[in-house]
């Protein structure tokens, strides 16, 4: 059974998997990788934590507009 973006986004697995890969990509070790380089002059730590959430509010926003539109 093929499951459609809409199902995906009410399945409390998937909001079990954003919470778990949140606190994976926000822990100190993967920060830590990218302390110590430049990207385009900016520090490489501000583009990693501002792409995470980047990518948890881009969830976020997929979540409310297939609930309540």
């Amino acid at each position: 059974m093929a499951l459609s973006l809409q199902d995906l986004l009410g399945q409390k697995e998937f909001w079990i998997f954003l919470f778990a890969a949140g606190w994976v990509l926000l822990n100190w070790p993967l920060i830590k990788l990218a302390s110590g380089y430049v990207i385009m002059g900016m520090p490489a730590i501000l583009v990693y934590i501002a792409s995470i959430w980047l990518f948890f509010i881009l969830a976020l926003y997929l979540f409310d507009r297939g609930n309540f539109s």
